[in-house]
């Protein structure tokens, strides 16, 4: 029945594959004319005729081989549609046997070039160089330098293609992508190799200090006196990132009700204000603690509430003033004895053994960065890229900050070879398998396994995978694959109107972000049946999800497992029923059913719909009658028109079954006080109602399964797929064991040859 889904939101695609045509002589007779014209008038007229054609698509047109074969893109997608049996759909009046098809899939077969059905498993489609994008970097730099680098600081987001921010296609470089990348290479390497390890004092007087506003130097005495809004500020050259220690030593002359203040201000920006109660005959030191980068810092102390009476009968009341003596910057106060990267790449006191020792730690850093051997002349040449009289540790800084903008880091190179497909090296294999299950770059373990030639061998490859998504870095697959699959980054942007739902919060936004990425990791690391994704007995809730979802007992604001009360496992079991996409397709006041409907078919049928077709109109919000109507009825009357029902029957079925789920997920009977409707009926007279009915649609056979199998290589590959990859994933889904886990899954992917090969470049 899945496949009906299929067949009918399918449709429009034809319209919109239009590939221009390919140089060459026709090589058709009037083959076309005699065999195929009858049978589109028979069996496809019905849709595709003059006035308002399903998907803009006139397939009456076409009169013969010459007219046809001036737009071969129609004629390529309708061989793929019709040879797998979406087209002519279900609903149609008509439906063509095998044997009265094969006139028209004889004559594209032999007049137009370049079919899909000319793949192969072992001819995959042909993926563009990989760029790490924004999350694979910043988990490449942590577990790779061990320096925990916020990527979103400095480096955009990447588009999206296919589904996913992992798509070669959309992971292009332009001049500006390159500039951030230079400047977030130098920031790590800045954290990663400190120029200065060592607590330190640095301290400025009062006559090195800069004086501004109501604030003069009184030399002689050894402070500047503020007798009104003043800031005296010291120049600090910071070592490195950390957190430092900002001393004011300070005295006051009180007055007023309120004791003298000063805030203390790193670049002009206030960071904490404190209260000077010392007095003149006894100065005091005052401390804040600050968070400082790297680089030359301005740190002041500024004077804030000056108080002036003159007229006050108490003289010790009419004038408070504030005093400073100095500023002293101590630490870095969180040095550790060594960081991350030197206790991963440094050898005892190599750094300070000049060339010899440093060239040992850059060809360790880029050995392991760049995924393979290093000439040592071009460890050379990292080494040269300082200035002569830099130190070892500003050598060590700028090689690194080298070796992080090479293309050799940024890229999964696969160089093409002399044969069109080939089998992917051992380094090759192991890159692939990293971003795939880490969203990172191999480890040392993972390099091992491809140099020694293991990853080559079946049993070893099942291990090694086996070990990698038993380590806690396979828990980025529950945000990289599952956050994007189940298109949980819409939820960012969702906004229900506070009016309407005051209990709404970004706080309550990210509870359910977690929930849903939490569920996905069990499912994955339990080994659990891939259908308890739909159907499970258990979720992930804090105190604020759990009220959202009526379950009691959880309090706090930590995530916890709960089992999910028997009243609500129809409601809450699996991922039809976790707010975090039912929220992500709605509306700021009202449900979307259409939106959630193509949200099942895209992200859990990977059967997307095609856009709407020109001419199909917009929901009308009346009836014939001038009432108002409901989204419902909005929805019945769109569909009368018929470019538009092809697409919407499916959609606005699925739809309906989850209309009890409101706006921010919570669970509803009645809106406006009429109860809520969750009958659907798809194409093919399939009824069923609400959100268990519609599981139970999901789980009648493997069509979930395969929808997930699909969108799984599309993110392990980092490419659409191609008619071959689809065959491909359906036929490695059919040699899963009957209760398939995610780890079956991905084991079978693995091994298929769809990972293991690479196809070169097509020639220009």
């Amino acid at each position: 029945m899945l496949g009906l889904l299929r067949a009918l939101t399918s449709l429009a695609l034809v319209a919109a594959a239009v590939i221009p045509s390919p140089p060459g002589v026709p090589r058709a007779s009037d083959e076309f004319a005699e065999r195929v014209v009858p049978l589109v008038e028979a069996h496809c007229a019905e849709c595709h005729e003059p006035g308002d054609p399903a998907g803009d698509l006139d397939l009456t047109r076409f009169e013969n081989s010459a007219s046809a074969l001036t737009e071969p893109g129609i004629w390529r997608e309708a061989w793929l549609l019709v040879s797998e049996g979406e087209m002519p759909p279900a609903a149609a009046s008509t439906h063509p046997s095998v044997e009265e098809l094969a006139p028209l899939l004889d004559w594209i077969r032999a007049n137009v070039d370049s079919l899909p059905a000319s793949e192969s498993v072992t001819t995959p489609g042909r993926t563009t160089t990989r760029r790490l994008n924004r999350y694979e970097y910043q988990n490449a730099v942590l577990d790779l330098l061990g320096v925990d680098f916020d990527a979103s600081e400095v480096l955009p987001a990447e588009g999206v293609g296919h589904g996913f921010d992992v798509v070669g296609d959309v992971l292009s470089m332009p001049p500006l992508l390159f500039e951030k990348s230079f400047e977030a290479a130098e920031r790590i390497a800045a954290e990663a190799v400190p120029l200065s390890g060592k607590y330190r004092e640095e301290v400025r007087v009062a006559d090195e200090l800069d004086v501004e506003g109501g604030a003069a130097l009184r030399k002689a005495q050894g402070y500047i006196s503020m007798y009104s809004v003043g800031t005296a500020t010291g120049t600090f050259e910071i070592p490195r990132r950390g957190e430092y220690v900002v001393r004011v030593r300070a005295a006051a002359q009180q007055a007023g009700p309120d004791p003298a203040r000063s805030a203390v201000l790193v670049d002009g920006r206030e960071v904490e204000r404190v209260d000077v109660t010392a007095t003149t005959d006894a100065p005091a030191d005052y401390d804040v603690r600050v968070y400082l980068e790297e680089g030359r810092r301005r740190l002041s102390a500024r004077f804030v509430n000056d108080y002036y009476q003159p007229d006050d009968p108490d003289p010790k009341q009419r004038d408070r003033n504030m005093y400073v003596a100095r500023i002293t910057l101590l630490g870095p106060t969180d040095v550790p004895l060594r960081t991350p990267f030197e206790a991963r790449f440094v050898q005892g006191d190599e750094l300070d053994r000049g060339e010899a020792g440093l060239r040992k730690v850059v060809e360790r850093v880029a050995g392991l960065a760049w995924r393979g051997s290093v000439d040592r002349s071009r460890i050379s040449d990292l080494l040269k890229l300082a200035p002569r009289d830099a130190s070892e540790r500003e050598r060590l800084r700028t090689a690194l900050t080298a070796i992080l903008v090479s293309p050799r880091f940024l890229y999964r190179l696969e160089p093409d070879a002399g044969e069109p497909t080939r089998a992917l090296d051992g380094t090759e294999l192991a890159t692939r398998l990293a971003a795939f299950l880490w969203s990172s770059v191999p480890d040392e373990a993972l390099l091992d396994a491809a140099r020694d030639g293991r990853l080559t061998d079946t049993g070893a490859l099942a291990t090694e995978v086996d070990r990698m998504l038993d380590d806690a870095r396979s828990s980025r697959l529950a945000v990289a694959f599952a956050g994007q699959w189940l298109q949980l980054r819409r939820l960012e942007g969702a906004s229900p109107d506070p009016q309407r739902f005051p209990s709404w919060s970004d706080e309550l936004r990210g509870s359910m972000r977690r929930e849903s990425e939490a569920f996905f990791e069990a499912v994955l690391r339990e080994r659990r049946p891939v259908t308890q994704l739909l159907d499970a007995d258990f979720t992930f809730v804090d105190e604020r999800l759990a009220q959202h979802y009526g379950i009691e007992g959880v309090h706090g604001d930590a995530l916890q497992r709960v089992r999910i009360p028997e009243h609500l496992r129809g409601v809450r079991g699996g991922i039809l029923g976790q707010a975090a996409p039912l929220v992500a397709t709605s509306m700021p006041t009202r449900t979307s059913p259409v939106v959630r409907g193509k949200w099942v078919l895209e992200a859990l049928l990977d059967t997307p719909p095609s856009p709407p077709p020109p001419g199909a109109g917009s929901i009308d919000a009346s009836v014939a009658d001038g009432k108002a109507a409901s989204v419902r009825e909005q929805l019945e009357k769109h569909r009368e028109q018929r470019a538009c029902a092809v697409c919407h029957e499916p959609m606005d079925g699925l739809g309906f079954a989850l209309e009890n789920y409101g706006p921010t997920g919570a669970w509803r009977d009645t809106e406006n006080g009429v109860p809520i409707d969750t009958r659907a009926e798809l194409p093919g007279k399939v009824r069923f109602e609400g959100p268990l009915g519609l599981r139970a649609l999901l789980l009648e056979d493997d069509a979930f399964l395969r929808g997930l199998a699909r969108q799984l290589t599309t993110f392990a590959l980092g490419r659409g797929l191609t008619k071959a990859d689809r065959e491909a994933v359906d036929r490695l889904v059919a040699s899963l064991p009957s209760e398939p886990t995610l780890h079956d899954l991905i084991h079978a992917l693995v091994a298929d040859e769809l990972f293991r090969l690479h196809r070169r470049g097509d020639p220009e």
